[in-house]
């Protein structure tokens, strides 16, 4: 009879345990499946509106949210074919929420068009974090770039625009501009060798033919210095 209360005692905690397991993955997998952008939305050129919209949605903090790698592909119509991006949001003093965002719209696998929002929390503080600009200040940036033009490409059927999100110096081959406030001004040499444009952010706008690839070189890309 002892054994029997205790099989069962057992029994009772397994199904205990995957119902907090199943209650955890429905909160931090079953992500609202909240959409950023509609496929001809930057044509609007409400960026920072749509980012607020989806920031509040997905209750994620405000000028502590911070964006990392960071893809974008338009189509020659300035449509947006697919984005994808992650965003870290400290939850409390403790734990950060890891937030992974995909959409694609026209993608070459005509399977892969969809919506996936995804999100887990971590301990610990991931080690890029305080690297990374805020999800707020990059959505402001691409908000001003877009509404002068600066991502048109009418060579290519595809522009892509890359971020790590991290303040870095980074080096590619082609033109270098520099965004201050609103004013977007191109650069005469590299800023890889001035040191007033280093340590800030950067977004790569690459030509391509193909939705789902490119390649950095000096007739394919350009790239624009944030601060």
């Amino acid at each position: 009879m002892a054994k029997n209360k205790a099989a069962e005692t057992i029994c009772w905690l397994a199904i205990l345990a995957l119902l907090i397991l199943s209650i955890v993955n429905v909160v931090y997998k079953g992500t609202k499946q909240t959409l950023l952008f509609t496929r001809d939305e930057l044509k609007s050129g409400e960026v920072s509106k749509s980012w607020e919209t989806f920031r509040k949605e997905q209750q994620l903090s405000q000028h502590k949210a911070k964006i990392e790698n960071f893809r974008l592909t338009l189509d020659r119509d300035q449509n947006i074919s697919s984005m994808r991006f992650t965003v870290i949001d400290p939850s409390d003093d403790n734990s950060y929420t890891m937030l992974d965002y995909s959409s694609c719209f026209s993608c070459e696998d005509k399977g892969e068009d969809r919506l996936t929002v995804t999100s887990d929390k971590v301990d610990r503080k991931p080690a890029q974090y305080d690297r990374l600009m805020t999800a707020d200040e990059f959505f402001s940036k691409v908000e001003i770039l877009n509404n002068q033009h600066f991502f048109t490409a009418s060579r290519y059927a595809y522009t892509h625009l890359y971020s790590t999100g991290e303040y870095e110096n980074t080096s590619y081959d082609g033109p270098y501009f520099v965004l201050e406030g609103t004013e977007l001004k191109q650069l005469q040499t590299s800023h890889v060798s001035d040191e007033d444009y280093r340590n800030y952010g950067s977004i790569q706008v690459i030509g391509s033919n193909s939705s789902g690839s490119y390649q950095t070189s000096e007739g394919t890309t350009k790239s624009v210095i944030v601060r």
